[in-house]
């Protein structure tokens, strides 16, 4: 698994060459209802949501932003499937699906949880939960402490 783990590592994109800082970018959602509760300083949309912020674009059936203090922190969305794109290089795109996502906004972490699946220059990683860190790069797959949850991986040959 740690061997595993270490080739995942080295074949997420660098982030020196991402094409903007997304946590600096204002968040755009969209959506066919939102409602917001003052109290718990949540946002609640549904209906063919979109969340855009930088090269990062997620699309859900219904998104649930966290908001202490009027800032989004956190947001969960969940899907029939939840769908995310990112663009790290000019000519690269990340992209995943899964039922859950959790984006945590100032970490640039997304996690997908439930049949999740992302691709990365024509390479496959599918488990249960996979973690997708813009900031360093890096995809985690699976669950070190379980056997009976698999991570299954498609790597491409390098071409010349």
């Amino acid at each position: 698994m740690k061997r595993l783990l270490l080739c995942l590592a080295l074949l997420a994109p660098h982030p020196a060459l991402a094409l903007e800082d997304d946590s600096e970018k204002p968040v755009y959602i969209e959506a066919n209802s939102a409602h917001y509760d003052e109290k718990t300083d949540t946002s609640t949309y549904t209906g063919k949501v979109i969340l855009i912020q930088g090269s990062l674009r997620v699309e859900a059936d219904k998104l649930v932003a966290y908001s202490p203090g009027g800032e989004v922190q956190k947001v969960i969305a969940y899907g029939k499937p939840v769908r995310f794109w990112r663009k790290p290089k000019p000519n690269e795109e990340i992209h995943g699906t899964a039922k859950k996502a959790e984006y945590y906004l100032d970490k640039e972490l997304i996690v997908l949880i439930g049949d999740a699946v992302v691709w990365q220059n024509g390479n496959k990683y599918a488990s249960d939960r996979i973690e997708y860190d813009q900031i360093k790069g890096l995809i985690r797959a699976g669950e070190p402490t379980s056997d009976t949850k698999r991570v299954k991986i498609l790597l491409q040959p390098k071409k010349d």
